[in-house]
């Protein structure tokens, strides 16, 4: 979710994450996920999270949706995914990845000129793809470590490094120098309201499916941002990393306990390459017998030619 903080009150709104670690780091359990060790705590914000957007937010999308024409809602979309592309561009070459640097670089020429400044999304239709990138992925991909699982007020799933690369992220967001800041503060709640739309379908979905709400977004986000499941130009100190701690965890996908076999398949919680997920799947072990030989008969034994 976007949030309505400004470039001139980011330390602020910095220093208020900050504190929510801090308080966050209080109510630690020993007993609880190595990646969630403050799960109590971001249990009670992710519900304070769910009665917001069931009391608020989703109702807004709902009628945004049945009510806003569609091509309307994709202009929305298109233009302010053209202005995160400019800040993906930026991360793709921080990351040291050409090609998608070039390709977003592109994506941004071709859609602010010949799609009237993002409007319509003319380089898709030309062949060239998104290739989003964030501040908490490129400092991922230069090896700093996740850090604890923690859950942001109204901003929701984060990381220690995801929490610090959206501060960068919502500094460097183009929409944030508009003025007057009455249009800036519509536009924000007009991409929050269409960008929460957008998931009407997939929550109706997780709460059918999920038998914990709480730890499956949880578990999803973190497969998610694990710099292992990024195909991209990653040093090799980080290839055999698990992306949880910064740390090897020593263990290879190949030599699994008990015989599994990884088996790649996709998951909803929007990862762009179904490879990105392992997913562990053991089964019993098969035996085959093979029958005793049977001695042959002397007719049925071949000649000897000589």
């Amino acid at each position: 979710m976007t949030s309505v903080c400004t470039p001139k009150r980011i330390s602020g709104c910095y220093l208020a994450l900050l504190a929510t670690a801090m308080l966050a780091a209080c109510a630690t359990d020993p007993a609880a996920n190595p990646q969630d060790p403050y799960e109590s705590t971001n249990r009670r914000v992710s519900e304070f999270n769910e009665k917001v957007d069931t009391n608020l937010l989703r109702p807004v999308a709902v009628g945004y949706q049945k009510n806003v024409p569609g091509p309307v809602q994709t202009g929305v979309e298109n233009f302010f995914g053209n202005l995160k592309d400019v800040w993906s561009t930026v991360n793709n070459a921080l990351q040291a990845r050409p090609m998608d640097t070039a390709e977003t670089g592109m994506r941004v020429a071709v859609n602010t000129v010949f799609g009237v400044f993002g409007l319509f999304d003319v380089a898709t239709w030309a062949g060239l793809q998104r290739r989003s990138a964030d501040f908490g992925q490129t400092l991922g991909v230069w090896g700093v470590p996740s850090g604890p699982y923690v859950v942001l007020p109204l901003l929701g799933p984060s990381t220690a490094r995801d929490t610090v690369g959206w501060t960068f992220d919502n500094h460097y967001n183009l929409w944030n120098g508009v003025e007057p800041t009455g249009l800036r503060n519509s536009g924000i709640a007009l991409r929050v309201v269409d960008m929460r739309a957008g998931y009407l379908g997939m929550d109706t979905s997780l709460n059918e499916v999920a038998l914990d709400k709480y730890s499956f977004v949880r578990d999803a986000y973190l497969q998610r941002r694990n710099p292992k499941g990024w195909k991209h130009n990653l040093p090799a100190d980080m290839r055999e990393n698990d992306g949880a701690d910064g740390a090897d965890d020593g263990a290879d996908d190949g030599d699994l306990p008990g015989g599994a076999i990884p088996v790649e398949e996709p998951v909803v919680d929007g990862t762009h390459n179904p490879q990105d997920v392992p997913v562990v799947i053991e089964g019993p072990q098969v035996t085959y017998e093979r029958s005793p030989p049977v001695d042959q008969k002397p007719e049925d034994k071949p000649e000897n030619s000589e």
